[in-house]
């Protein structure tokens, strides 16, 4: 299969900047994919402050806390794409779902009972330490934490992790007829799912966040 798709895996809070530079200048893309919509894209790349308190917001806030313990800003991985696309005038695409749609589909979709266990959850990893976040992001990566989410709360997982694999894969498949290989940035939470639904259509290859993590 002479086609091919190269999915990192991130973390949207740790300090991985020039990790993702030297994956991408390793692989020698055609293209690059980032897990981002034009929106998040925009307030990305010029930030703006948030008007009024709702839930993609409250997500927004415990990411970039997060991403301040490992003296970063959340979706510096996202810029570092970019910029290396930019700086070898590689062509780069995003091909996740809209934030806003998602975030408060999932909200709507909740049961009361649900929607505190979430805001209590993320209110609570706010004040995890570095050590305990890295060692989620093991559990990520042994598929434990999708599992978790498939037995607690289908909702999140169908919503925010499989419909939007299904719509990140079907981006990449329509990007990969006029590419021969394509680089994506996407949560290492994605991974596994959307080489399932990639593996016929190119070779696929994977690297994990826990491979290049310092």
């Amino acid at each position: 299969m002479d086609k091919e798709i190269v999915l990192i895996g991130v973390g949207h809070v740790f300090n991985i900047k020039e990790k993702i530079k030297e994956l991408i200048a390793k692989e020698t893309p055609e293209a690059i994919a980032i897990e981002l919509d034009e929106k998040r894209l925009g307030n990305l790349l010029y930030p703006k402050k948030s008007k009024g308190l709702n839930i993609y917001s409250i997500l927004s806030l415990s990411q970039a806390i997060i991403a301040k313990k490992f003296g970063v800003f959340a979706g510096n991985e996202m810029i570092a794409a970019i910029e290396k696309a930019k700086e070898d005038k590689i062509p780069f695409f995003c091909i996740d779902m809209d934030a806003y749609y998602i975030v408060n589909k999932l909200w709507k979709s909740l049961s009361f009972k649900n929607k505190i266990k979430l805001m209590i959850s993320l209110l609570s990893s706010i004040f995890l330490s570095k050590e305990r976040i890295k060692k989620e992001v093991d559990r990520i990566q042994e598929d434990g934490l999708t599992q978790e989410l498939e037995k607690y709360f289908p909702e999140i997982k169908k919503i925010l992790i499989d419909e939007r694999n299904k719509y990140m894969a079907t981006n990449l498949i329509n990007l990969i007829s006029n590419y021969n290989k394509i680089v994506a940035i996407v949560g290492e939470g994605h991974l596994k799912g959307m080489e399932e639904l990639l593996k016929d259509f190119a070779s696929i290859k994977i690297t994990h966040l826990k491979d290049y993590l310092n």
